[in-house]
């Protein structure tokens, strides 16, 4: 099968599109044929072995662990090795599949959840990682209620595009911190204020909140704690500052009593069944800059590593 594979740590020029085995799937796995997968952040630190704990941690220690990229994964089932599988063969689903930039992922079935007539394979690609973040965030940590005010930095990122129309269903009033140009696709997806940082420091305004989720990790969370109101949440999903920020959460919560926490989300096919399903009731629409083809993956992650996507970069394999 074709392949986005990758040997050492490097940029998007460390990535070959070349022939390799086709997998075979694990004892709970099932084999899919690719139709579409989508980028995240997780997988250009991966391929750039950045942060270096990373790798110790999972990304493999002198070279990627996997040689295939790719998380999400929208395909369909063409082979499964339990008798007694939850699916079948020709059954559409998405979810995770470890290596899902190629034609074929091997996949456990534990992380795959069935994919409605009504959900296309491009959108249902993009309902793992990103969009599970999103909600995991507002609705575990956050507990936005209606009424409440919302801020989101990064909100033109995959998350936050997720973020800014969930909050909205869950009733909030959502400002969106991101680059001025990326206003336009902000507003049409449902926030009601948006904030340029390149132009306006918003932690320095007069506005309260009482959530912030902070995707982008551009402002420190001192600063981020004082735009709270009195009794608010901070939610931080990474970004720049990665697992210091989330060491810094820690802190804050267990010395200083504050309501400041790091989210790193776990993705259940739950969470993604949910999703998939306010996809199809139009209450949430995959916010997707482009769709390339698996060739051009180097160029769709280099785009991801330089942060300059609006929304979700897809990868339509078939």
């Amino acid at each position: 099968m074709k392949a986005i594979v990758q040997d050492r740590y490097g940029h998007a020029d460390s990535l070959q599109f070349t022939d390799v085995e086709t997998p075979v799937p694990g004892a709970t796995g099932v084999l899919l044929r690719v139709r579409s997968a989508s980028v995240n952040s997780l997988d250009w630190r991966i391929m750039s072995g950045r942060p270096f704990i990373g790798r110790f941690l999972g990304f493999g220690l002198t070279r990627p662990k996997r040689r295939i990229r790719g998380v999400d994964v929208a395909g369909e089932v063409v082979a499964v090795r339990k008798p007694d599988s939850r699916f079948k063969v020709g059954d559409a689903v998405y979810g995770l599949g470890s290596g899902s930039f190629a034609e074929y992922v091997a996949a456990d079935e534990r992380e795959l959840t069935s994919k409605p007539d009504g959900l296309s394979f491009d959108d249902a690609a993009t309902l793992g990682i990103a969009a599970v973040t999103a909600l995991q965030a507002l609705r575990d940590r956050g507990h936005v209620r209606p009424g409440q005010s919302v801020a989101i930095t990064g909100a033109g990122s995959g998350v936050g595009t997720f973020a800014v129309q969930l909050a909205k269903w869950m009733g909030a009033r959502v400002t969106a911190v991101t680059r001025s140009e990326n206003a336009p696709l902000l507003r049409s997806i449902g926030a009601d204020e948006v904030v340029g940082y390149d132009e306006t420091d918003f932690t320095r305004g007069p506005n309260r909140y009482d959530v912030i989720l902070d995707i982008s990790g551009l402002a420190g969370i001192g600063a981020l704690r004082r735009t709270l109101k009195l009794g608010g949440t901070l939610v931080s999903v990474g970004g720049r500052g990665g697992f210091g920020r989330f060491i810094q959460a820690g802190v804050r919560r267990r010395l200083l009593r504050q309501q400041v926490w790091g989210l790193l989300a776990k993705p259940n096919v739950e969470d993604m069944a949910r999703l998939g399903g306010l996809v199809v009731q139009g209450t949430l629409k995959p916010a997707v800059e482009r769709a390339y083809s698996l060739p051009e993956t180097p160029e769709a992650m280099a785009r991801a590593e330089r942060q300059q996507a609006r929304g979700k970069l897809v990868i339509h394999v078939s």
